[in-house]
């Protein structure tokens, strides 16, 4: 199985030249540099994200890179400017970045004679694996500007899909972290004074006063157990995620949120006809586009989904059929598939799928608050009966004690 590598390297004029490479290991990486005429410095072996990965859709500032670079290449290329030279004119954002420095990278070996796909695949971290195949593609058939359209419109989508997402989660996040900050303030400062107060006038204490005593005491006294519990908690997690049968079972979780999983399906769906379409669009049959499509999706249960149709399309069989097996997998979204694949016309069907979900995950994420305030209400109602309960109980008994 091949890794990402990232290098550096001497050429024989003795410019520094840096990278990445798809290889089996470091002895691969230092055998492909040799045939450029290249003498690594460093070769190191990159880590692969195995966060989890809700929506699954590409993030950070190298995406809007992308997002900006595809676009002036298109615009480039359509004006009638060669590749190469198109190359030598984009920049994007400070001239040193790391993503400029892929770009000379990439400009080199395109003048050197190799294809611009071929030259992205050396850097999957800017250029993931379904976009070099895409750009590929579109050399062979010779429609590389209208791929390059499609390109930079499904990335645009795609990160305003991701900023709808992040957007209608602020408001719960932030009350979520507000509850969590007022508790830790009320055992920490509030409760020990309240407890040597009511401790002096010898009033009892009712029990959310008690059970309030009890977690302060508890966090002050065994910090470093809470600590080292905690720790220990997210490095299990971690392991168990990084397992496949665990990676599967978290992401089969995600999908099964309350709110948020139908928001995670639908996002997905939308992003995946999409690219589909994309794909069918440059020339690449439906079984490797989702094979490729299966490796783009970060979540292990949707993938799993889409590994079962491309299984289905090998066998000729319809994927109506796939409805009673696909659990997340949208019945409609299959139906309007198999529509389009009956009628010839399977291109503007994934286009109207993906523009489909895109409203509904719109509609959604804008509505999101509306829909998660009964349960925050909820929460933060019994946040404050507990406040309530643990500070003015113990009030009302010391008056009793007062009236004794």
């Amino acid at each position: 199985m091949s890794k990402s590598f990232s290098y550096k390297a001497r050429s024989a004029a003795g410019e520094l030249m840096t990278g990445t490479i798809q290889a089996e290991d470091a002895r691969r990486v230092a055998a492909i540099l040799a045939e450029q005429q290249l003498v690594p410095t460093r070769i190191t072996a990159q880590k692969s994200d195995d966060r989890p990965g809700l929506f699954g859709f590409m993030k950070g500032r190298l995406y809007e890179d992308l997002i900006i670079f595809t676009r002036s290449l298109s615009t480039l290329y359509h004006a009638g400017i060669p590749i190469l030279n198109a190359l030598a004119m984009i920049r994007v954002g400070d001239s040193k970045s790391y993503f400029n420095t892929a770009l000379k990278n990439i400009r080199d070996r395109v003048q050197a004679g190799r294809s611009l796909s071929e030259s992205m695949e050396e850097f999957p971290q800017i250029f993931p694996s379904i976009y070099s195949a895409t750009v590929a593609a579109g050399e062979v058939s010779g429609q590389l500007d209208t791929i390059l359209d499609s390109l930079a419109e499904m990335l645009e989508r795609d990160m305003e899909l991701n900023r709808q997402i992040k957007s209608s989660t602020r408001y719960p996040l932030a009350v979520v972290g507000a509850i969590m900050g007022a508790f830790v303030v009320l055992i920490t400062f509030v409760i020990p004074r309240f407890m040597t107060f009511y401790s002096k006038m010898g009033a009892s204490l009712p029990l959310p006063t008690k059970l309030l005593i009890w977690v302060n005491q508890f966090v002050t006294g065994y910090w470093i157990i809470v600590v080292a519990a905690a720790g220990i908690s997210f490095f299990i997690i971690r392991k168990i995620y990084s397992t496949p049968s665990g990676k599967l079972s978290f992401d089969r979780g995600f999908l099964r949120l309350p709110v948020f999983g139908d928001l995670i399906v639908k996002g997905n769906i939308a992003r995946f006809s999409y690219i589909f379409q994309i794909l069918l669009a440059s020339g690449i049959p439906i079984v490797r586009s989702l094979e490729m499509l299966s490796n783009v999706i970060k979540n292990s249960q949707l993938k799993s989904e889409i590994d079962q149709m491309a299984d289905s399309f090998r066998e000729g069989r319809e994927l109506t059929s796939l409805i009673k097996d696909l659990e997340f997998f949208p019945e409609m979204a299959l139906r309007m598939m198999q529509v389009g694949m009956e009628s010839g016309s399977m291109e503007l069907m994934l286009h109207e799928t993906a523009s489909h979900y895109s409203k509904e995950v719109d509609y959604k994420s804008r509505h999101l608050t509306s829909l998660l305030e009964p349960i925050l209400t909820v929460v933060l109602g019994v946040f404050v009966l507990i406040v309530a309960l643990a500070i003015f109980l113990p009030m009302w008994n010391l008056i009793q004690v007062f009236r004794g």
